[in-house]
């Protein structure tokens, strides 16, 4: 298997990834077979070491970068040198950075050109290189699947009640799960003593966290910590629930409830209104408990 990995700038603000994001998604489709990943310059080491571990056939770095400055003459260089000796029997190619490519300077010119509309002629000939499909709207509902869980790893940041939640729902799913936060409630420890995949790290989130992580879960009060996470797991194309921010993550939990062993019923508000999803939940749990619970009877007779 071939690999590109994609080396990006780390960023906290939320959606600096966007146009990176879409970078990705266009190499997915037109390079099948290719795997195709992303890092930050923080990263670089550890997501490249791990890469090398695996079975690949050759590996491609791309900085995604417009200067040829220190990162891309001093430090990318010394990190793939000092694997290539580490894994000589992989070949490891470093591309120019974007700011070394001809075809990007043309691009941006180009661009300009068209802006204070020098060369109209020019731009019609160009557009349909230049131009990029505008973003979709963001539809007004969500698509609902249920998750198999099972053995897959999942992290949750934040140690206060809501991860508490989190935690709890997650529990009988099967999933391994790896709680962080500097201060941890004391139930989570009690928890951790009789759920053998439940592992605890009460210390400050790591970039680290994310190796071999499927889903994330944001559960802390400190947006910056936040954005981090939200960020450097978009980057490596991990699924995020943001407790604190749903439209910033890529997906919500609706409220459940279980009739019996075959019976799930949930309620869901697209993330607009908990308050009412829960009033919902009380509704439904109070007048059709009792019905579902036998129909779920009658059904298993």
């Amino acid at each position: 298997m071939k690999v590109i990995l994609i080396i990006a700038h780390h960023c906290i603000l939320p959606g600096a990834f966007k146009g990176f994001e879409e970078i990705l998604d266009r190499l997915h489709h037109d390079m099948p077979g290719t795997r195709v990943a992303s890092t930050s310059l923080l990263d670089l080491e550890n997501d490249l070491r791990t890469v090398l571990r695996e079975d690949v056939e050759s590996v491609t770095l791309l900085p995604y970068l417009l200067l040829n400055g220190q990162h891309t003459k001093n430090d990318v260089p010394r990190v793939v040198a000092r694997l290539q000796a580490e894994f000589p029997q992989i070949p490891i190619t470093l591309l120019p950075c974007l700011g070394d490519w001809k075809e990007f300077a043309n691009m941006v010119v180009q661009g300009l050109l068209c802006a204070q509309d020098f060369v109209a002629k020019s731009c019609d000939a160009t557009n349909s290189l230049l131009k990029t499909p505008s973003a979709p709207t963001p539809s007004s509902n969500l698509f609902s699947i249920e998750l198999n869980l099972d053995g897959r790893n999942v992290l949750v940041v934040g140690g206060g009640s809501i991860a508490l939640r989190k935690v709890k729902t997650l529990l009988p799913t099967g999933a391994r799960i790896t709680v962080v936060a500097p201060q941890i409630l004391p139930e989570f420890k009690a928890l951790a003593e009789s759920e053998p995949l439940l592992t605890l790290k009460e210390r400050e989130y790591e970039p680290l966290d994310l190796c071999g992580i499927f889903m994330v879960f944001i559960c802390t009060d400190k947006p910056a910590v936040n954005a981090i996470v939200n960020n450097d797991a978009h980057a490596r194309r991990i699924l995020v629930n943001n407790a604190c921010d749903y439209r910033n993550g890529d997906f919500i939990v609706p409220a459940r409830m279980d009739f019996g062993e075959s019976i799930a019923v949930t309620v869901s508000t697209q993330g607009r209104a908990p308050s009412l999803a829960k009033k919902l939940k009380q509704k439904i749990q109070s007048e059709w408990a009792e019905d579902l619970v036998q129909i779920e009877r009658e059904f298993g007779k």
